[in-house]
């Protein structure tokens, strides 16, 4: 069976990797074409009107936008018993809120995972 920190992180890396990315990538796509053919359609002239700063502003606002849909989401698990989280292995079963000290500030806190698990902000960070 895998450690608390194990199942924890992998639990993280599937939110960040298949949620938080793609929906960020969303906006930093959109001056490059990079965003879905809808989405792309519908805003991109508004975003490429954008000068960096202002971009820059906007994807930090996006960002924690996004941080704050997690925290919420996660917090409905914590403050409502009849919701469950719980990742199965093994025929072992691991209560997701029971492992973690809070599990709603996981993603966000330093070190979090955003902070380690999210391609899309490190691209950013290389650039």
């Amino acid at each position: 069976m895998k450690t608390n920190k194990e199942i924890l992180d992998e639990f993280g890396k599937k939110i960040i990797i298949d949620c938080f990315d793609p929906t960020y990538m969303n906006l930093a796509g959109l001056r490059e074409k990079k965003a879905p053919p809808i989405i792309f359609e519908n805003f991109s002239n508004l975003f490429k009107k954008m000068n960096d700063e202002d971009f820059k502003i906007l994807q930090e606002y996006f960002k924690e936008s996004l941080e704050g849909l997690l925290f919420n989401i996660l917090r409905v698990f914590e403050e409502n018993e009849q919701f469950k989280l719980y990742f199965e292995n093994e025929n072992q079963k691991v209560n997701l809120l029971e492992i973690s000290e809070m599990l709603k500030a996981e993603p966000i806190i330093e070190g979090g995972w955003i902070e380690r698990f999210s391609k899309e902000l490190k691209e950013e960070t290389e650039e």
